[in-house]
């Protein structure tokens, strides 16, 4: 007898193992990808009676780790928290024990983690002394929103124990339900799988959908019967919009787009350094290529060089030398007289056989008043001579001012050098100095290449003006 009573104690608790190790493989959601998620619904409530065998399931896959916790309190737990313990054998994915006791009542939460992501889930166990009375609800599928077409599975199960009467059984079964409220068969189409755990105290059933019809949609009620009391559990499925992607026929080529718009960056980032770098040379051999030739215009000096007597150094020392060796111009220079209202008439002559005027304004040319009256009279004075011959050599900044005085036609000192091809010299950017004042001047097309000649013909006057300064040298013109 003693034997017998072992072997059965043995074989209850192998077959226990078997149904526990069977539950998270079974009834499976059919859905693809290694990712981490729960493979089959889980119940929000879970019932059982002091005294009797109890499980806890977390089924899932993609995960790297599960922990399990009773009211916060992480696994292993002592026996005063709960007797639960997890079962290896389904990767821990279980926990259970074969006699609860009222004190594992609680929340129970299951942790999955991966590399990247947590899920977490809880259970709330409710331990009765005795079995209630009415069925005690552990899961009803929400409410279904499907497209038509699609697979789609609705679960109800329920917590009653165990029956152990010979013509009495727990049962669910799935019902359509019709608008006045009766229940109808579902269709043979639909499979109803029926399931039980815990030795028959849980049970439930899957309603399946292989692929959803249009009569399909409705509400459906799920009849959970205990001998002595039944209870009913509705879920509504409605039809849910496929959207449908606009495809376009002819998409945008993107990588292309992508590819000539980089190359078209380039290109105009290119197309600005060579600007910076090559767009006043270029003009220039334009000019000096393909202008109209002036040299037969009737005029006898190319260059005509006007300065006031305290700038001579610079005029005759740099700008006249450089405009006749280095470029090859035929220059002319006259003095400046003091009288700024006679400049019109002292230069007219000279002015009309010469095909350009270079005019030096600086302190020294206005009588040291460096005010926006004084440059403005000598502006204008010069502009009457030819404007369209006339290149203004600035050796200082202009003054500004915002509130400029305005002659009778609105015009300021800032509006007519707007007008006017003005050109500072700057010391420090040289070059670029005499490219903007070969851009005013007549083309020339053979043009001596004498620039080493000019360094040697020049050199010792270049050199007296950097190291022994005057009192009307540049440098102090610049100050």
């Amino acid at each position: 007898m003693g034997l017998s009573s072992r072997a059965l104690i043995w074989y209850f608790l192998v077959g226990a193992a078997i149904a526990i190790e069977d539950y998270c493989s079974l009834n499976v959601y059919n859905n693809n990808g290694n990712e981490m998620q729960f493979t089959k619904e889980a119940t929000n409530e879970e019932f059982a009676i002091v005294g009797k065998f109890k499980e806890l399931h977390c089924c899932a896959k993609g995960y790297r780790s599960i922990e399990w916790y009773k009211d916060g309190k992480i696994y292993p737990w002592e026996l005063s928290l709960s007797r639960m313990v997890l079962f290896p054998e389904s990767a821990n994915q279980t926990i259970y024990t074969q006699i609860v006791t009222e004190d594992d009542a609680g929340n129970y939460t299951c942790v999955l983690r991966n590399d990247t992501v947590v899920h977490a889930h809880t259970i709330n166990l409710k331990v009765f002394e005795k079995l209630p009375d009415d069925p005690k609800i552990t899961y009803i599928s929400q409410d279904k929103e499907i497209v038509l077409g699609e697979s789609m599975r609705l679960f109800c199960e329920a917590f009653a124990g165990r029956i152990d009467l010979p013509d009495a059984h727990n049962e669910a079964v799935w019902r359509k339900q019709l608008v006045n409220g009766s229940l109808l068969e579902v269709p043979d189409r639909l499979q109803q799988e029926k399931i039980t755990r815990e030795d028959g105290q849980t049970f439930g059933t899957y309603l399946v959908f292989p692929a959803v019809h249009e009569q399909d949609y409705g509400t459906y009620t799920c009849v959970i019967t205990k001998p002595g009391n039944t209870i009913q559990k509705r879920v509504s499925v409605t039809e849910k919009v496929k959207v449908v992607e606009y495809v376009d026929p002819n998409p945008p080529p993107i990588k292309e787009i992508l590819f000539f718009s980089a190359a078209l960056a380039l290109l105009l980032t290119a197309a600005f350094i060579l600007h910076r770098q090559f767009s006043l040379k270029f003009q220039i051999w334009l000019k000096d290529s393909f202008g109209p030739s002036e040299e037969n215009d009737g005029n006898i000096n190319d260059v005509l060089v006007v300065f006031a007597p305290k700038d001579a150094e610079l005029a005759l020392g740099v700008l006249i030398p450089n405009l006749e060796s280095r470029f090859g111009y035929k220059c002319l220079y006259k003095e400046f007289s003091t009288d700024i209202s006679n400049w019109s008439l002292e230069l007219a002559r000279d002015s009309e056989s010469s095909r350009r005027i270079i005019s030096v304004i600086s302190p020294a040319a206005v009588n040291e008043t460096w005010a926006s009256s004084n440059l403005y009279q000598a502006l204008k004075q010069l502009q009457t001579i030819g404007q369209s011959k006339l290149i203004c050599v600035a050796l200082k900044e202009l003054p500004a001012s915002k509130n400029e005085t305005k002659n009778s036609v609105g015009e300021t000192l800032s509006s007519l050098t707007r007008s006017m091809n003005l050109i500072l010299w700057e010391r420090s950017k040289d070059s670029k100095f005499w490219l903007n004042l070969r851009k005013h001047l007549p083309p020339k097309r053979r043009l001596d290449n004498v620039s080493t000649e000019l360094v040697q013909q020049t050199g010792d006057n270049q050199s007296r003006l950097n190291s022994k300064p005057s009192e009307c040298s540049l440098d102090s013109l610049m100050v």
